[in-house]
C-alpha cells in the first residue's frame, strides 16, 4: 500500500509540474538530458565566473547559469534544471528555477586525496591535496587562462586559473603547499581525461612552513661588475644565496640580520658574466627556497639597435631618427649579416622557404664551409623547404608535433654570441619568417640588437631546444613548448636602457603584455596580427576607462580577435580599432608602443609572440621589452602611424590618384567622389561601420583623367562609416563618411 501511495505521489508531482528533490549522486546517475531537482551547499562564488558548484553528502555537481550571479559560497540552494555533458563535465544547464534556502552555512570539509584521485568519482567536489609542489614556473606569477602542473605523492596533476581570477598576479609557490579546490574536467578527447583542480583564491593554497617567499626574485642595480637581487618573505628571516656559473651553484653568500625585504649584491664580476642563483631565507628550522634563476651582468657592447620594416613608414612624426624601410630586401640584409659571422650562427625559424627570395641557405652553407659553427632549430609542422637545402654537416633539430605541443614560432638568429670582442655579438629577431610572402608582401619588421649579454641569453634558449651547447644536438635533452623551463636571464642594460627578454611558454610572457599595458599613463598603440585573450581586452578597457589612456589598435582582421575582445575594443574605442586592409597579404606585426612622445617611460614591446593562449601556453616564442627608449618607440610609431592612417582615414596611397575629393560630407547618404587618375582602372568600393564590419560593397571603374563617381549609401542608418576604394594595383583611398 505504501509503495502504491509513493507511486501515486510521484505521478501527482509530475502531472502538476512539481519536482522531487533527489541526492546529487542520484541526479548524476541519470545522465545528460535528465531534468532533476537537487539541494546542497554552494562551494564557490563569482571567483570562478558564471559556474557554481554544489555539494551534498553524496556528491557534487556543476551548475552553469548567469541567473546564479548573486549565489555565494555557503548558500544552501535548491535548484532544478537539465543535465548536460560539457567537455566531459556533467553540469546543470539550463537552470529552470532555484531557491536560496539559507546563507553562510559551513562548507563541506574537503576530502584529502592524491592527484590520481581527481576523477569522475569526485567530480565537482571540494578536495584537498597535501604536500603539492608546483613544477610550472615556480617563483613566477599566476596568469589567466593557464594550467599549472604540480606533483604530490609521486603523481602529477594541474590547477587551472581562469580570467579575472583572484590568483592572477600572485606568486606561484616554490615550496610544498596544500591545495584546496574543486574537481573539474575539461576534455575534447576522452571522458577519463582533462581532470583539474580549481582553486578559488589564495586561501586555497596553504603553506605550513614558518617562512615563505611571497614575491619573485628580482634583479636591479645592473652593471658590468655585478648586480643586486631582491625578494620578500611573509616573515622575517635571513638573506642568503647559493650561486655559481652553472646550475650546480657551489658558492654561498649571506646577510645574518633578519628581514622580510631581502637585498643582496653580487660584486667583483665581469661584463656579460652569467650567474645561476638560488635565493633562500631561514627562520628557525624552516627554510624557504626560491627556484634557481639565471642572471647576467651588463655587457661592454655598443647596444646599437637597428629596425627594418618591409612596408612604408611616416617620417612626418619622426623625432630625429627616421624609420628604415627595406622593400623586398630583408632576405638580402640577413644574408649580409650571415656573411659577416665569424664563429657561430644559431638559426631558429618557424617557416623557411626560399622560392622567390635570395638564398639564405646558401649563405648558411657558405658560413659552415668557412668554419663557422651553424646550428638550426625549426618547426616540425611547417613546410621549411629551405632546411632541405642545408648541407648535412649543419645539425638541425625540429620541434615535436602533437596535441601536447604548439608550434616553434620563433624567428631569431644569434651571431657570434661569445666573441671576445663585445661589439660583435648580435641578435636578429622580430615577426618576419624567411619566406617570399613574409619578406615581400606581409607587413613585418625585424629588430637587430648588438649586445653580448642578450646574445648569450638567446643562446641559452637555443641550447634548450637544441638539447646541447655544442655543435651536435642531443635529442634526449631537447625541450620545446610546455617541456621547457624558465632558465634564461630576463633583465639587461643595453645602450644605457633597461631591456627585458622573455621566452614562451615558460616565462609568463602574457603577464608582461598585461604589465606593459598597466604601466601606460598617456597612450597605447598596438599593431598585432591577433588578440584572442580576453584578459588583454579587459586590461585595455581598464587603461581607457580608469586611466584615460588614448588607445589605438590595428589588427590583421576581425576574425583574428576573439568575439569577446572584438566586442570590448569596438565598443571601447570605435574607429580607433581598425582592421589592416592596406595591402594584400597579412598584417603580421606583434608590437605595442606605450607612452610614445611623452616623458612617461616610452616603452616598446616586440617579438614573435601572438597575443593568444597558444602563444603563451604551448608555442615557442620570444619577446623583448625596451623601456624609456623614446627613439625606438618613435621608430615603431612611424610605422604604426602610416598603417593606421591609411586604414579608414581620408588619405590616398601614393599613386592612387593625382587629385581626389569626396563631397558633400556629411550628407543624406549620397556622396560624390571626384578624382583625376593617370591610368584607367577598376575600382572596388567597400563601406564599413565603426565596428569594422563591411556593410556595403560595389564595383566601379575609372578612366584616365577626370572622373566623377556617385556613391549611394542612403540605405544605411545615420552614423559614421568608413569608405575604402581600391584600384587594380592595390592602391587605396580611404575616407570617413557621415550620414545625417
Amino acid at each position: 500500500m505504501k509503495q502504491k501511495l509513493l507511486i501515486l505521489a510521484m505521478l501527482f508531482a509530475s502531472f502538476y509540474g512539481f519536482s522531487q528533490t533527489i541526492s546529487i549522486k542520484a541526479a548524476r546517475t541519470q545522465g545528460p538530458g535528465a531534468t532533476v531537482t537537487i539541494k546542497g551547499i554552494v562551494t564557490n562564488g563569482a571567483e570562478l565566473g558564471t559556474i557554481r558548484y554544489i555539494q551534498d553528502t553524496t556528491g557534487g555537481l556543476a551548475i552553469y547559469s548567469a541567473s546564479l550571479a548573486n549565489v555565494n559560497r555557503g548558500d544552501s540552494l535548491e535548484v532544478t534544471g537539465t543535465l548536460v555533458n560539457y567537455k566531459e563535465l556533467i553540469e546543470m544547464n539550463p537552470v529552470s528555477s532555484f531557491t536560496i534556502l539559507s546563507s553562510n552555512n559551513p562548507l563541506p570539509t574537503p576530502e584529502v586525496i592524491v592527484p590520481d584521485s581527481l576523477n569522475e568519482n569526485r567530480e565537482s567536489e571540494l578536495v584537498e591535496i597535501k604536500n603539492a609542489l608546483f613544477t610550472s614556473n615556480p617563483g613566477g606569477t599566476f596568469s589567466s587562462n593557464t594550467s599549472y602542473n604540480f606533483t604530490a605523492n609521486g603523481q602529477t596533476s594541474s590547477i587551472y586559473v581562469r580570467s579575472n581570477h583572484p590568483l592572477i598576479g600572485t606568486i606561484i609557490p616554490s615550496g610544498k603547499v596544500n591545495l584546496i579546490g574543486l574537481v573539474s574536467q575539461y576534455s575534447n578527447s576522452s571522458p577519463t581525461s582533462g581532470y583539474q583542480l580549481l582553486c578559488r583564491d589564495t586561501n586555497d593554497i596553504i603553506n605550513s612552513s614558518a617562512i615563505s617567499i611571497v614575491s619573485s626574485v628580482e634583479m636591479d642595480s645592473i652593471s658590468t661588475t655585478g648586480f643586486a637581487i631582491d625578494w620578500l618573505t611573509d616573515n622575517a628571516g635571513t638573506t642568503e644565496i647559493y650561486y655559481g656559473s652553472t646550475p650546480a651553484l657551489g658558492n654561498h653568500q649571506s646577510i645574518s640580520t633578519t628581514n622580510t625585504h631581502h637585498h643582496i649584491r653580487i660584486g667583483s664580476a665581469t661584463a656579460s658574466e652569467l650567474f645561476y642563483i638560488q635565493a633562500f631565507s631561514v627562520l628557525g628550522t624552516d627554510t624557504a627556497f626560491a627556484p634557481i634563476r639565471t642572471f647576467i651582468t651588463e655587457s661592454n657592447s655598443s647596444g646599437n639597435v637597428i629596425v627594418y620594416f618591409n612596408t612604408p613608414t611616416d617620417h612626418s612624426v619622426s623625432t630625429g631618427v627616421n624609420a628604415i624601410t627595406l622593400p623586398n630586401a630583408i632576405d638580402d640584409t640577413l644574408i649580409a649579416y650571415i656573411n659577416r659571422a665569424q664563429s657561430s650562427i644559431d638559426f631558429t625559424m618557424y617557416n623557411f622557404t626560399e622560392n622567390g627570395i635570395s638564398s639564405v641557405s646558401t649563405a648558411l652553407n657558405n658560413a659552415y664551409a668557412r668554419g663557422v659553427t651553424v646550428r638550426v632549430v625549426f618547426d616540425g609542422s611547417a613546410g621549411n623547404t629551405g632546411i632541405q637545402s642545408l648541407v648535412s654537416g649543419i645539425k638541425k633539430v625540429s620541434s615535436p608535433t602533437g596535441a601536447t605541443y604548439g608550434i616553434m614560432h620563433n624567428k631569431f638568429i644569434v651571431i657570434d654570441a661569445y666573441d671576445s670582442n663585445p661589439n660583435v655579438p648580435l641578435v636578429w629577431t622580430g615577426s618576419t619568417n624567411i619566406t617570399k610572402g613574409q619578406i615581400n608582401t606581409d607587413a613585418n619588421s625585424v629588430i637587430i640588437v648588438q649586445d653580448k649579454s642578450l646574445a648569450i641569453a638567446y643562446t641559452l634558449e637555443f641550447n634548450e631546444m637544441f638539447g646541447s651547447s655544442t655543435a651536435t644536438p642531443n635529442y634526449n635533452n631537447s625541450r620545446f613548448g610546455p617541456d621547457k623551463s624558465d632558465n634564461t636571464p630576463h633583465k639587461f642594460i643595453i645602450g644605457g636602457k633597461m631591456v627585458e627578454c622573455y621566452f614562451s611558454p615558460s616565462d609568463g610572457t602574457n603577464d608582461k603584455i598585461l604589465s606593459t599595458i598597466g604601466q601606460a599613463d598617456n597612450n597605447i598603440r598596438i599593431a598585432t596580427m591577433l588578440i584572442t585573450r580576453s584578459d588583454i581586452g579587459y586590461a585595455l578597457q581598464d587603461a581607457v576607462n580608469n586611466r584615460n589612456v588614448d588607445l589605438k589598435v590595428l589588427v590583421n582582421n576581425e576574425s583574428g580577435c576573439s568575439v569577446t575582445v572584438w566586442n570590448i575594443l569596438s565598443s571601447l574605442i570605435g574607429n580607433n580599432l581598425r582592421e589592416d586592409k592596406l595591402q594584400s597579404g597579412i598584417m603580421h606585426h606583434k608590437y605595442m608602443i606605450v607612452d610614445e612622445g611623452t616623458n612617461s617611460d616610452p616603452t616598446l614591446l616586440v617579438g614573435s609572440h601572438n597575443w593568444s593562449n597558444a602563444a603563451n601556453n604551448k608555442n615557442d616564442e620570444n619577446t623583448l621589452v625596451f623601456y624609456n627608449d623614446e627613439t625606438l618607440a618613435n621608430i615603431y610609431y612611424q610605422n604604426f602611424k602610416y598603417r593606421f592612417d591609411h586604414n579608414y582615414v581620408g588619405i590616398a596611397e601614393n599613386g592612387f590618384a593625382q587629385s581626389i575629393s569626396c563631397y558633400p560630407n556629411p550628407s543624406n547618404g549620397q556622396f560624390t567622389v571626384e578624382m583625376n587618375v593617370k591610368n584607367a582602372s577598376g575600382l572596388t568600393i567597400n563601406i564599413y561601420d565603426l565596428s569594422g564590419r563591411k556593410v556595403m560593397s560595389s564595383i566601379e571603374s575609372a578612366q584616365a583623367g577626370n572622373n566623377i563617381i556617385t556613391i549611394n549609401a542612403s540605405s544605411l542608418s545615420a552614423g559614421t562609416y568608413v569608405m575604402q576604394m581600391i584600384n587594380d594595383e592595390g592602391k587605396h583611398f580611404v575616407n570617413t563618411l557621415i550620414i545625417k
